[in-house]
């Protein structure tokens, strides 16, 4: 019996593939609407919109999924945690601040920054709390993010060790 447990896990893959799922950028970033305003680079905005988060891969599989974020100039993500995922940031444009929570929950001490920026990797353990900063005036940063989950988790906190916004 044991020696046929190898050759299950050999077979089972070719037996029992799975399906190519596509998510097509447009999917991803739709063009804005028509009645949006323009910005002056001529650029369409949506007004007091900062940060823009979609799903590019979502309940194809129990074990990962993917996102884009956006985050617009001088704009901030809230202070958050992706409970239990692991989760692999990658900088596809744009230069911006992954904050870190602040050493031994010391009320004055300021945040970790990792300075990232296009090209760059980044690694968040599971419960980690992190904030992700656009300090640019005039360029976007834009994230991909891949989640050890089927879906992606967000938990806003209203500050570092705060509780649930």
């Amino acid at each position: 019996m044991a020696h046929i447990v190898p050759l299950i896990q050999e077979i089972m893959p070719m037996v029992m593939t799975g399906t190519i799922s596509v998510t097509k950028s447009a999917e991803v970033l739709p063009p804005p609407p028509a009645s949006q305003a323009l910005d002056e680079s001529g650029e369409r905005t949506v007004p007091g919109v900062r940060v823009i988060s979609r799903n590019a891969v979502v309940d194809k599989s129990d074990k990962l999924s993917a996102r884009v974020l956006i985050v617009k100039p001088n704009s901030s993500t809230f202070i958050h945690h992706h409970g239990e995922q692991d989760s692999i940031i990658y900088v596809s444009s744009g230069k911006g601040v992954l904050l870190a929570p602040p050493k031994d929950d010391d009320a004055e001490e300021k945040p970790k920054r990792h300075t990232i920026e296009k090209g760059d990797f980044a690694y968040v353990p599971a419960w980690t709390e992190n904030q992700i900063l656009n300090e640019s005036y005039d360029s976007e940063l834009h994230l991909v993010f891949v989640q050890s989950g089927g879906a992606p988790v967000d938990v806003d906190l209203e500050g570092w060790s705060g509780p649930r916004a």
